[in-house]
């Protein structure tokens, strides 16, 4: 293969062994790109279909919930957790000036919520990290913001902040919430910092997922949600798992 000499004008142009131009136009290159693209996205689609089709392991046993928490909830009554024995639950903490990942969290809450609101079976939970600034009439409003009507299957709790971090750590199997401080506040009501994880619970009491729908990689965000999603559906579908 040869140039064009060093001194010459012009774009450098490519010749194989018997002299043929081997320049590869400017539309061929954006059709091979394309192609890489399509085949890439192809690839990664069919890999979830087969996925999906193929038996499914059980979903792992993570921990049994053993102890209760007694909470208010946003509609002044006192409620225990306990009660939700019998039911499909998702819980996760909420912070409701949280400036880092409470909103992506609250936007998974709000879809299963629709998804999911005439199920008896049924329930979400958002956890106040901040008892002393989340009463329940906060949390009221910030409920009516969110979408989520007094019938719906959705408690937001508050109550002693010591009790509702012990659950969130020792039966939940949470990270323990930290105060985060004053130098390093992303804004001056930034207190405290909590997992963002979304736990899945059983009808048994027992943890069998956690779900970062709120990930700094978009991409392990998004297989996250789609995790919750079918996890939630099989717990539902399936009563015996």
């Amino acid at each position: 293969m040869s140039d064009l000499p060093p001194d010459s004008t012009g774009p450098r142009v490519h010749y194989d062994s018997a002299g043929a131009d081997l320049r590869v136009g400017t539309g061929t290159w954006v059709r091979i790109t394309l192609g890489i693209g399509l085949a890439i996205a192809g690839s990664l689609f069919f890999g979830r279909v087969v996925n999906q089709a193929l038996p499914q392991k059980p979903l792992p046993l993570v921990a049994q919930i053993s102890g209760d928490l007694e909470v208010t909830e946003r509609s002044g009554e006192t409620v225990k957790l306990s009660a939700l024995r019998g039911k499909v639950t998702v819980m996760a903490c909420l912070y409701t000036v949280c400036p880092h990942g409470c909103a992506a969290v609250v936007a998974q809450m709000q879809k299963l919520n629709a998804e999911h609101r005439t199920r008896s079976d049924f329930h979400l939970v958002s956890l106040a990290v901040a008892p002393e600034r989340d009463t329940p009439g906060f949390l009221k409003a910030y409920a009516e913001g969110v979408g989520a009507k007094p019938g719906d299957p959705w408690w937001f709790v508050t109550g002693e902040q010591q009790k509702i971090w012990d659950y969130m750590t020792y039966e939940l199997r949470l990270q323990a919430p930290q105060a985060i401080p004053e130098e390093k506040r992303v804004n001056p009501l930034d207190f405290y910092e909590h997992d963002l994880r979304i736990v899945l619970i059983d009808r048994q009491g027992r943890v069998r997922g956690y779900y970062s729908v709120f990930h700094p990689q978009p991409e392990i965000a998004e297989l996250m949600t789609e995790q919750l999603g079918r996890d939630v559906q099989r717990l539902l579908d399936h009563p015996e798992q």
